[in-house]
């Protein structure tokens, strides 16, 4: 099960700044498309899960409460809220790419190699 969820997890990965795992309500409404109200608002019901914090204030004494919302936790909810999984979007991208000409196909298979193998290039 957990090897399912971490390849549909996968889909989404695109959508988030390379390092960076924690996010206000503002920018998970950016990544997802929505309000940093919305965002808020289903943080407080369980939707989406996070942190509060409250900086250096005890308890009791906050003046500001911060909300971060941890990359997976946004990953998780798109998944949960997502009408297909990652199999059906492959699918679904088959079937695009089985309608492109010679030269189409050409150009993406490029770009695929470039992402397949960009981890292992040597900055020479």
């Amino acid at each position: 099960m957990k090897i399912e969820t971490d390849k549909n997890l996968g889909c989404f990965e695109y959508l988030f700044p390379k390092g960076k795992y924690w996010f206000s309500p503002k920018e998970v409404g950016e990544i997802i498309g929505r309000s940093d109200q919305f965002v808020r608002n289903i943080f407080h019901s369980g939707k989406i899960l996070g942190h509060h914090e409250n900086g250096s204030k005890g308890r009791g004494e906050e003046k500001r409460v911060y909300m971060r919302i941890h990359k997976r936790m946004v990953m998780l909810y798109l998944l949960e809220t997502a009408n297909y999984d990652g199999d059906y979007f492959l699918e679904i991208l088959k079937g695009v790419v089985g309608q492109c000409s010679e030269y189409e196909l050409f150009v993406m298979e490029k770009f695929v190699k470039d992402q397949l193998y960009r981890p292992f290039k040597r900055n020479n």
